[in-house]
């Protein structure tokens, strides 16, 4: 352990320098001795001590409690307070700076040390597993590096992250969680691979130095091995819990020579890890920090699309095969990047189903569809039902009934020309939920349809418990119809199942006149596809519906 670095922030000069006496006869290093709160802010930003002693009574216009706030939140220096005054005001305001120590003058020469060694512990170790912190991390790593630096060897630093640890804690507890944690703590510092040290840097996030090794390979098993050692049960009152891990590995000095660098790399390799699904490890690469940059860089575009108004609703038009005339339409998120262009539905709803937007970004092409469906009936005109994708994060939400409803009456626009399409995977999640939500919509007046129907689980059991208005054949069995037999043949079954059971049959995906024929043969309702139009920006929909176009189906 290298010799720890305080500076003495005291406003008596003689008080000052028997502290200094001390301290340096105990083994401290002392770093500086100020008299006020700016002079104590400048000296830790030029010489980064370890500890600050810090007097609550100062000269200047900073006191001692206010320069220890700015230290504390700027530096993530301890400090501990020195002070003949301890009235309750001042302890206080001493307390809402977040204290590593607080000491009364005059004291005892052991009771400063105790106070400075438990500060300097609390600092670097944590709290719940007692392994070293990120910040006793850093300084034992760049220690290990500056070692090495004139050595062939390789240092591997390694950042592992718990795989779906929040799901232990929102099913088992919190105390259980905190069990785990421990527990594999336990293992990694007892286990017999190369370590050089263990830290726990946050939340289910550990690193781990490995002894220096002579080629990527032996980094390569040990992280296997390790993989291994985390995976094994656990015994969590009286039942087996198992848990994975995802690990990313940086190396000496292919991938930086510098502590925190490869840190960053090795999270970055980890996130990757954990992209993959999870339970193996991956080294860091160039290539995949360019992915993870610019990952990070649409995720902060996509969260200020919505606030930027860059979306914007398409809708596409659906066919009734019986009259050949637009009877609704579907309605589709667009991104107007304002660098990029259009971006993919397919590149950005999955990311904003990962970064928890998707909900308000489904309420907002709610609310606008309706609101445009609306204007285009006061236009005069033809009437037409907009169909809007209920994503499953918007179907969590525990106000999903009211905010549909206060959407309709706030746009003024019948519940009867709104259809809300859902998909037999989001159902499949809570069926309690789903058949109570369907029953109070349909007593609304919404129409409901289920979405990519056949592509679920037990399909052809949905229509008989759940209360569906429309079926929407999924676009991948119309593909090819007229010469597939098994798309035909499950098509048709769909079909004469959905009629007989009283329910409408839209079939989406439609892409030329064979599949069209197909479809019109086996009296299929409604169709949607590019053969007819693609999804269109408002206004072009509208001179669609203004040229009350008809097609001969």
């Amino acid at each position: 352990m290298s010799i720890r670095k305080i500076l003495i922030v005291e406003d008596e000069g003689i008080i000052a320098e028997d502290i200094s006496d001390s301290l340096i006869s105990l083994g401290y290093r002392i770093t500086g001795i100020v008299y006020s709160g700016e002079e104590a802010i400048q000296s830790v930003t030029e010489f980064r001590p370890d500890l600050v002693l810090m007097d609550v009574n100062l000269q200047g216009e900073i006191d001692g409690i206010t320069a220890a706030e700015e230290i504390r939140s700027r530096f993530q220096i301890p400090v501990v307070y020195l002070t003949a005054y301890a009235d309750e005001n001042t302890l206080r305001r001493v307390n809402a700076t977040q204290p590593f120590g607080y000491i009364v003058k005059p004291f005892e020469e052991k009771n400063l040390h105790t106070t400075i060694q438990l500060a300097l512990h609390r600092h670097e170790y944590d709290s719940l597993t007692n392994l070293p912190n990120r910040s006793l991390l850093r300084e034992q790593l760049n220690q290990v590096l500056e070692k090495q630096k004139e050595l062939p060897a390789i240092i591997s630093v390694v950042t592992l992250s718990l795989d779906r640890i929040n799901r232990i804690n929102s099913t088992l507890g919190h105390d259980i969680g905190d069990f785990v944690l421990c527990k594999v703590a336990e293992r990694l510092s007892n286990c017999q691979e190369n370590i050089n040290m263990v830290a726990r840097l946050e939340a289910a996030e550990f690193a781990i130095v490995l002894e220096p090794v002579a080629k990527k390979q032996d980094a390569a098993k040990i992280a296997r091995n390790i993989l291994d050692l985390v995976a094994q049960a656990m015994i969590v009152k009286g039942s087996e819990v198992y848990v994975t891990a995802s690990i990313g590995i940086s190396l000496s000095p292919d991938d930086s020579s510098d502590g925190d660098e490869l840190l960053k790399n090795a999270y970055t390799a980890m996130y990757n890890s954990q992209e993959k699904g999870g339970n193996k490890y991956q080294f860091y690469t160039a290539k995949a920090a360019n992915n993870s940059i610019n990952k990070f860089t649409q995720e902060t575009c996509l969260r200020n699309a919505l606030k930027r108004s860059e979306f914007e609703v398409y809708y596409e038009p659906q066919i009734e095969i019986k009259t050949g005339k637009i009877i609704g339409a579907e309605a589709l998120v667009r991104w107007n990047h304002p660098k990029r262009g259009r971006v993919s539905p397919g590149e950005f709803i999955p990311m904003a189903e990962e970064m928890g937007l998707i909900a308000p970004l489904g309420e907002w092409v709610l609310e606008t569809a309706c609101r445009q469906t609306k204007a285009w009936q006061t236009e005069g005109l033809p009437p037409l039902r907009v169909a809007v994708n209920m994503s499953a994060r918007q179907f969590e939400e525990k106000n999903l009934t009211e905010r549909v409803s206060q959407i309709l009456r706030e746009t003024n626009l019948d519940p009867k020309c709104l259809e809300l399409e859902l998909t037999e995977g989001l159902i499949l999640q809570d069926e309690t939920a789903a058949t109570q939500a369907f029953t109070m919509w349909r007593e609304m007046g919404i129409r409901i349809a289920i979405d990519d129907f056949g592509t679920g689980y037990s399909s052809l059991s949905y229509p008989k418990r759940f209360a569906f208005d429309a079926l929407k054949i999924d676009k991948s069995f119309i593909r090819d119809i007229a010469d597939d037999r098994q798309n035909a043949a499950i098509t048709v079954a769909i079909i004469q199942m959905a009629h007989s059971m009283n329910l409408t049959v839209i079939a989406e995906g439609v892409e030329n006149e064979a599949e069209l024929a197909f479809l019109c043969k086996h009296d299929c309702d409604e169709i949607q596809g590019y053969f007819f139009s693609q999804a269109l920006p408002s206004a072009e929909f509208a001179a669609l519906l203004k040229s009350d176009k008809c097609w001969k189906l």
